[in-house]
């Protein structure tokens, strides 16, 4: 797992490994340009046949530019310093510049270029394009210097590395600047920031990669916010001499006339993804729908009360001692019925509760259910749609600034949250998971219902909440990922990926 940090904790952490740990600004941005350097020297070995413009200013992330410039330089690499915005130089900035004017490395100013011919004689000086420009403190607008000089390389630079993060992209929201920097790698600073996995920041970025600059790693001990990959162990335990009661008890509830299909997928996925029983329970007059579903799935009928025909609260809750994790919401609908059966499943599970679809819409719509989302045996698998009526926030706003949306709900709501979009995030008060492994073959209805099914099969198996959300979703990802290296994206369908779950590759010891 790789941690995932704001703008402002990562200056923070700059401050503190020069104030406490004794490093010096000048030699973190050495550490920073030289790494980078090397980075480029070791994987783009073309280089040395190319030539290489560093788009720059005058601030922190300029400088670490102009150490990288030195570097190339000295490697005999054919390298340019080209000037698209004016600003005070940090001290720092201006000493390693001084040291380029020193080694005489050819510098251009664009500040003040207005014709097009000017734009255009840029965009043949160059094969590769760096962009050191603006750092993760960027916000606002991008000068129209900038703009022109993004706009006229870019298109002619199949090689387009951005240092830390690409100019235009806010750090901690992924919102993109009109003209923002589109990078093929990212050439992150120490850590990835939010601003490389959300948003269009994650498309901007390109290939993200860390850059190691010497910050003590105890300095982030304390900071949970992940990004997961393959290295993370998000699956439960399986044991050689297990039975079926081993992996848990799944009870999923769902289904309603018109939309028996989405508990289903749910209850097929729990199944391929291990749980040790499935038992699908649904209104009694949806029984000739799933009686013969699937030989391994079990049914059973809602028990109702024969004045009212609305959920019998004291049947239901003896099922519920039955299971070791509960689903609710695919299909459940949203009268009456719906809203009593989901209130006695949040009253009274002692168990995982996965908490999706229908559901959500009547948490959305009876905030006196919020109460019972102060539980960590509970999780909301909301798309932003769904979030969207829970926060009471559009979505537009949302997707500018996902993070505080989701940190705001989940502080006032005490609950634990995985957020559906293609970047998924799982969050609770004091853990941040991030998942960007997918792709749009998973833009399908009935996604999320698989989604669901699986979470709902990893906690009755004894993952934990957090783990078993965002595991859950990698799966599904990675899964699709290498259905689309069988065919297109836009023909995958979910139930292609229940019948695949697992296909990816995995490592060895797995």
């Amino acid at each position: 797992m790789s941690i995932v940090l704001s703008s402002a904790q990562m200056k923070e952490i700059d401050k503190r490994t020069i104030d406490e740990f004794g490093l010096p600004a000048r030699i973190l941005m050495e550490n920073a340009g030289n790494a980078c350097a090397k980075h480029i020297v070791d994987n783009y070995p073309g280089i040395f046949t190319q030539r290489v413009i560093i788009l720059h200013g005058c601030g922190n992330n300029s400088g670490d530019g102009f150490v990288i410039a030195r570097k190339l330089y000295m490697a005999g690499i054919d390298v340019k310093l080209i000037k698209v915005h004016d600003s005070p130089f940090t001290p720092e900035s201006k000493a390693n510049y001084e040291l380029c004017e020193k080694l005489k490395i050819p510098m251009q100013d664009y500040c003040k270029k207005t014709e097009i011919k000017d734009w255009a004689e840029l965009s043949l000086l160059a094969d590769v394009v760096i962009d050191a420009v603006f750092g993760i403190g960027f916000h606002g607008e991008l000068p129209e210097a900038v703009k022109m000089a993004f706009h006229y390389t870019m298109p002619v630079c199949q090689t387009r590395i951005a240092i830390d993060i690409p100019s235009g992209v806010n750090a901690d929201t992924g919102s993109c600047a009109e003209g923002a920097f589109i990078a093929t790698e990212t050439l992150c600073i120490q850590c990835m920031k939010f601003g490389h996995v959300l948003s269009q920041g994650r498309i901007y970025s390109g290939m993200p990669t860390e850059i190691d600059i010497g910050i003590p790693v105890e300095y982030m001990d304390d900071i949970y916010q992940l990004l997961v990959d393959e290295d993370t162990d998000m699956l439960p335990d399986r044991y050689p001499f297990a039975n079926k009661g081993n992996y848990g008890r799944v009870l999923l509830i769902g289904g309603s006339i018109g939309f028996s299909g989405s508990i289903a997928l749910a209850a097929k996925a729990a199944l391929r993804a291990g749980a040790g029983y499935c038992v699908l329970m649904s209104r009694p007059e949806m029984a000739e729908h799933y009686y013969h579903l699937s030989p391994e799935i079990m049914f059973k009928s809602v028990p109702v009360l024969s004045d009212t025909g609305l959920p019998d609260k004291n049947k239901m809750v003896e099922i519920l001692k039955t299971a070791d994790s509960v689903v609710i919401g695919c299909g459940l609908g949203l009268d009456e019925y719906a809203l009593n059966l989901l209130r006695i499943v949040l009253e009274h599970s002692t168990v995982p509760v996965i908490v999706d679809a229908d559901a959500i819409t009547l948490i959305a719509n009876n905030p006196d259910l919020t109460r019972f989302l102060d539980n960590e045996n509970n999780v909301l698998t909301p798309h932003m749609g769904e979030f969207s009526r829970l926060c009471k926030i559009n979505v537009n706003s949302i997707l500018n600034d996902t993070m505080s949306a989701l940190r705001k709900y989940v502080k006032k709501t005490h609950a634990q949250v995985l957020l559906k979009s293609h970047t998924t995030i799982y969050c609770d008060e004091s853990l941040v998971l991030i998942n960007t492994s997918g792709n749009d073959g998973l833009a399908t209805g009935g996604s999320g219902d698989v989604l669901a099914g699986i979470i709902g099969s990893f906690a009755a198996q004894q993952l934990e909440m957090p783990f078993a959300a965002i595991g859950a979703s990698y799966v599904m990802g990675k899964t699709a990922e290498e259905l689309a290296q069988k065919r297109a994206p836009m023909s995958i369908i979910p139930s292609d990926i229940i019948d695949n779950l697992f296909v990816y590759p995995r490592r060895d010891n797995e």
